[in-house]
């Protein structure tokens, strides 16, 4: 029987910014589904409703692979494993996430609190607010059980819809980030590495003990890598299927590349900070929608610190928490 190679979209509407998730149902040989959507009522009766046009229910549900840890991508997976005997899959590096969510979102939340926006700069005021962003958006996680969750790497492949998908490791979005392409049809389940608008480059909470790892940068090759890739249609993790994937990525990169020299300039002109930086380059962003411009920022920033056209010092808050990155011309 010939089976078809293309995924069916299910969109489930978002109580956040970006609006929508896309997760994609694939039903021959088995049902599978990429990606599972943000945890809520309201989500889940999408999710039933769009498998319900298909004549499936949860229940027939036999994988569910997810691209990325991210919460909007991962959310309904453990409820989803309650109610079949689907598996549940995500990168090897990012099964602890999945198994170990409440700590993990702990481990976050600190890191966020206690260095990562203290060292952008930004007063206390704010921190308490982007911190409590983030623990509301931990509640809505829920833990995998062991016996449910598989692991995956950059190689290994998966048989859906009658033909062979290529697992990529594509960090950048997120350290964990993975794309699925099918080399005949020419098809890209790209998550959220590579969407009609350039996504952010959220930025991971390290090990205990280790650095920060750069995600702009990391985000800047695995451009390179797709773009270089022979794809015809892209399925994105939010938003609709597109086509011509080199005139979106040369788009990206020409934007991330002139908002780096505009960077450069203003703290050439000593904005030192990344808080202050977003004072001037991300005046139009409501609060709630902060944390974007600052990861875009210290994006920015890691990439001219990279071009060693920039240095990183740190200066102690006085009477804050933590300390401060400031940046100046080397």
């Amino acid at each position: 029987m010939q089976l078809d190679s293309n995924a069916t979209p299910i969109r489930i509407e978002l109580p956040f910014r970006p609006d929508s998730v896309n997760v994609y149902l694939f039903r021959q040989p088995e049902p599978v589904l990429i990606d599972a959507g943000y945890n809520s009522t309201a989500c889940w009766d999408a999710l039933v409703a769009g498998l319900a046009e298909q004549h499936l229910t949860p229940a027939d549900l036999k994988h569910v692979v997810i691209t990325h840890p991210h919460i909007d991508h991962y959310g309904l997976a453990a409820r989803i494993a309650r109610e079949s005997d689907a598996k549940v899959w995500i990168a090897h590096g990012a099964m602890h996430v999945m198994r170990l969510t409440n700590p993990q979102w702990g481990h976050r939340l600190a890191y966020y609190h206690d260095v990562l926006l203290p060292g952008m700069g930004l007063p206390d005021d704010m921190i308490e607010r982007f911190a409590a962003n983030v623990n509301r958006t931990a509640l809505h996680s829920e833990p995998v059980a062991d016996e449910c969750l598989f692991g995956f790497g950059e190689g290994d492949v998966f048989h859906w819809g009658g033909v062979t998908w290529q697992t990529l490791h594509t960090p950048g979005h997120d350290s964990q980030q993975m794309c699925f392409y099918q080399p005949e049809t020419r098809q890209l389940i790209s998550g959220d590495m590579l969407l009609a608008k350039a996504p952010t480059p959220v930025v991971d909470a390290p090990n205990a003990g280790e650095p920060r790892k750069p995600s702009l940068p990391a985000f800047m090759q695995s451009l390179d890598r797709l773009e270089a890739m022979d794809i015809d249609v892209v399925y994105p993790g939010h938003g609709e299927l597109f086509w011509q994937h080199r005139q979106v990525i040369q788009a990206q990169r020409e934007r991330i590349l002139n908002r780096k020299e505009e960077c450069y300039q203003h703290v050439k002109n000593g904005i030192n900070t990344v808080a202050g930086l977003l004072k001037v380059m991300y005046a139009y962003l409501p609060l709630e929608h902060g944390m974007v411009g600052l990861w875009m920022l210290l994006g920015y920033l890691d990439l001219l610190r990279a071009e060693e056209r920039v240095c990183e010092t740190i200066v102690e808050r006085a009477g804050g928490i933590g300390a401060v990155w400031h940046y100046t011309v080397c």
